[in-house]
């Protein structure tokens, strides 16, 4: 096996593996990207404010079975 020779099949190899590297990179760019700021969220109601009693186990249930 010559020197020459290796060095060809070093450089084949080169260019294979560079050319699929180009490709993939060409690919993923050219994915859609979505835009994050393209779609507003929708408005969320203003919270309650919270009143200053403890709450019972009863209420404390309501809410939870509200929320499912």
């Amino acid at each position: 096996m010559s020197k020459k020779s290796s060095a060809g099949k070093l450089l084949a190899v080169g260019l294979i593996v560079g050319l699929v590297a180009l490709l993939v990179a060409a690919w993923k760019a050219s994915k859609p990207v979505e835009d994050p700021w393209e779609n507003e969220p929708s408005s969320a109601e203003p919270q309650q404010p919270v009143s200053s009693r403890e709450a019972t186990v009863e209420e404390v249930r309501e809410i939870l079975s509200e929320d499912q």
